[in-house]
């Protein structure tokens, strides 16, 4: 039971983040009791008086950080925007500021789903407003961001900068090429991840450890017609890591009346999202990396933090 609590300690450490008891009892591998968890807890004296002050000066910074992202006119007026399109059912915040522990040069993960069949008009939508706000982050900046990651340590950034610009750039040209990447990503929103409301489970290749934390930590900003309770009910298999979160999220949904959509408008809007899908699918193929493309799923990541995890446990079916 040490081992499993250190291991949730250390699960956090990766991203010099100290989990409150609630995070810790959430995330902790074994089906527990908070009372017993509490008990192991403070014998093994893992409370926030053993870290470092000058950590937890950081962790603080970092809070309010977050707080004036969240709190910027353009973030808000352009989640209130969005919001008010039928074809978007969520935005949900995840990423660094989900947990409120942003660094000053991070930008906002949105992870949005979509009105079933209208996956590549929400996502026009997302990235017309986030353009016309001045939010929408420039992909050129992505392969740089990729060893320039702002979720690894400092000393482990200088190191990789090192080694994978050496041959392209000097130590000056490199300094300055992190300043210009902070400048085009500090409070960006970055949409990095689409569902289609009809299907809003994750694949089996994606179902580990990481994305599970990523699940159970999105913070739902915008949520109609209980989307975030049928996204959680949908991949229940995070409950397989994570036992002690089930308990916590009770999910009720309620049986929605089926609107009588004109037939006429509604063959308009499946027009606007063939075309659409057809523009943007030519766009993304173009450039295509490491990003995963469905009909119903859009995994935009320059760098998957996914795989610096080696996970062995696969999860179990629920």
């Amino acid at each position: 039971m040490e081992k499993q609590l250190a291991s949730v300690f250390d699960y956090f450490a990766i991203f010099d983040y100290f989990p409150s008891f609630e995070e810790v009892y959430t995330f902790f591998p074994k089906k527990i009791s908070k009372k017993r968890l509490k008990t192991v807890y403070e014998a093994k004296k893992y409370t926030v008086g053993e870290y470092s002050k000058n950590k937890l000066k950081i962790q603080n910074s970092k809070f309010k950080i977050s707080k004036e992202k969240l709190s910027n006119w353009r973030f808000r007026a352009y989640v209130k925007l969005v919001s008010l399109f039928p074809q978007i059912k969520l935005v949900g915040l995840s990423g660094s500021v989900a947990m409120m522990n942003a660094r000053e040069s991070d930008d906002i993960d949105l992870f949005i789903i979509t009105a079933k069949n209208r996956l590549f008009t929400a996502r026009f939508i997302a990235l017309i407003f986030a353009q016309l706000l001045g939010l929408r982050r420039q992909r050129q900046t992505e392969k740089l961001d990729i060893v320039l990651s702002n979720h690894l340590t400092s000393k482990n950034v200088r190191t990789i900068a090192s080694k994978k610009t050496s041959s392209f750039l000097t130590n000056h040209q490199a300094l300055i090429a992190d300043h210009s990447t902070k400048d085009k990503t500090k409070d960006k929103v970055c949409l990095n991840l689409f569902f289609d409301g009809g299907n809003l489970r994750i694949p089996k290749s994606k179902q580990t450890l990481f994305v599970g934390h990523e699940v159970l930590q999105m913070k739902p900003l915008v949520s109609k017609d209980f989307t975030y309770e049928k996204f959680l009910s949908a991949n229940r298999w995070v409950y397989s890591f994570f036992p002690n979160a089930k308990g916590s999220s009770k999910i009720k949904i309620r049986k929605l009346r089926q609107s009588n959509d004109c037939a006429i408008l509604k063959r308009v809007f499946d027009l606007v999202e063939a075309v659409l899908k057809r523009i943007q699918l030519s766009i993304i193929y173009s450039h295509k990396t490491t990003e995963i493309i469905t009909n119903t799923q859009l995994w935009f990541h320059p760098d998957d933090y996914g795989k610096r995890f080696k996970v062995n446990k696969s999860a179990k079916k629920l």
